[in-house]
């Protein structure tokens, strides 16, 4: 396999110079579309909220990973700047989501500024390293490094900061340009951080906000770091309910006493557009139309609501109201087994007219083809007695995070079908303000 090493500030110029495309390998061609497409999504970025919900763990030196906490915050932004509130909040702040949490280690960044300097800005080297099937997606790969001297890139903690390069991975889809993973390694570390390791790990998908408008935004992503002691702290983050957000600028120029003050700038929300359901009703939703494994993940889908949802006995939401979501993940794998992973996301409700968002845990899932674990038995040959091979059997479980909003589950086989009516049982959720 041939391998290019590419000079990021060089590509763009000369694959899109008159006649130069038959001078140029594939792969520098299609660096240079990806490079230039994401640069196009990105300048058209509009405001945009989501509800991201962060799984702490941590290790101590020589321990096991083991749980911390759940912190699920609701962030604004334009792919520019990130600010911050409580799902729900009518608030927004630009602090370090950190205060949030108040200790330990949370990351933040994941939807503009990356790929921003990666793919558009930074002075950085590439090399093609083929073609890979990934989740059941035929995907491309390219390798980069950002040396420090040309990096933006600070990490601070408590004990130490330090500017350091990066390096990594990012895979893109070669028909839709858009990139799909970014893996990012801190690179160079210097000594007066104390770490071995920081890496993170980015997931995008293409979603749709409504009124036709779609963005390639981050899915989910993890955050790992390591410092010299052993100890390791990791962020396992997902991104739901992505909605455009109707925000307003707020500048205050006069302190109404008389006397001048500079301008004080803030952000208020006049997001009105989608109302809360009542907490604590079981809602039944039923798919509209049937999935099977040719859609792709981000296809628009519709539910059912298909009894009275009740909250004290009154009916809070009627029969026949309709759900609208997207599919958040449609993967084929075939070891151990075969078998799919599916998620279907719902965001919001209509009913008699009005929008409300859909803000609910799942309850169950139609018995049948669906599991919400999938155990996997496997068999191995230890040895022979008397002339018959022993064989040791052992079992593995696997599960799905549990998120707002999100159906998750396993279905196995080499085909996918979920019908027209298949069934899902919710709980809704107070949004806490």
């Amino acid at each position: 396999m041939t391998r290019a090493l590419l000079a990021g500030m060089a590509v763009v110029l000369l694959a899109d110079a008159a006649g130069a495309q038959s001078l140029f390998p594939p792969e520098v061609l299609l660096l240079s579309r990806i490079k230039r497409h994401t640069k196009e999504e990105l300048a058209r970025l509009p405001n945009i909220s989501c509800v991201e919900t962060v799984r702490r763990e941590r290790q101590a030196p020589k321990g096991k990973m083991a749980p911390v906490d759940t912190i699920r915050l609701e962030v604004l932004t334009d792919g520019a700047k990130e600010y911050f509130a409580s799902p729900g909040g009518r608030s927004f702040s630009d602090q370090h989501p950190i205060s949030y949490a108040g200790s330990g280690v949370l990351g933040g960044g994941f939807f503009g500024p990356y790929l921003k300097t990666l793919l558009v800005t930074g002075e950085v080297t590439y090399e093609y390293r083929g073609e890979e099937d990934r989740a059941g997606r035929h995907l491309v790969k390219f390798d980069y490094l950002l040396p420090v001297m040309w990096s933006g890139e600070t990490i601070q903690l408590i004990d130490g900061e330090g500017r350091v390069g990066l390096r990594g991975s990012f895979w893109a889809d070669p028909n839709t340009e858009d990139v799909v993973r970014l893996e990012i390694n801190a690179n160079e570390l210097p000594p007066t951080l104390p770490l071995t390791e920081a890496v993170t790990v980015i997931n995008y998908a293409r979603t749709t906000l409504g009124d036709g408008i779609t963005a390639l935004l981050p899915q989910s992503a993890e955050f790992r770091m390591e410092r010299f002691s052993g100890e390791v702290d990791r962020n396992n983050i997902d991104f739901t309910h992505c909605r455009l957000f109707g925000a307003q600028s707020v500048v205050r120029f006069d302190p109404g006493d008389g006397s001048p003050a500079p301008p004080q700038f803030g952000i208020t929300s006049a997001d009105d557009t989608l109302r809360p359901l009542p907490a604590g009703v079981e809602v039944a939703v039923t798919l509209s139309a049937p999935i099977d494994e040719t859609m792709a993940v981000g296809s628009i889908i519709d539910g059912v609501i298909v009894a009275d949802a009740k909250s004290n006995g009154i009916v809070a939401i009627p029969p026949k109201s309709v759900v609208h979501g997207r599919i958040r993940r449609l993967e084929r794998y075939s070891e151990p087994v075969p078998y799919f992973v599916v998620a279907l996301e719902f965001t919001d409700a209509e009913l008699a007219g009005v929008r409300y968002r859909f803000y609910a845990d799942l309850v169950s899932i139609e018995p049948g083809s669906a599991q919400s674990t999938l155990d996997v038995t496997s068999a191995q040959t230890v040895g022979v007695s008397n002339g018959v091979p022993q064989i040791k059997y052992t079992g593995e479980r696997y599960t799905l995070p549990a998120l707002p909003g999100v159906a998750s589950f396993f279905v196995k086989g080499a085909a996918l079908n979920l019908p027209q009516g298949f069934r899902t049982v919710w709980r809704t959720q107070a949004l806490a303000p």
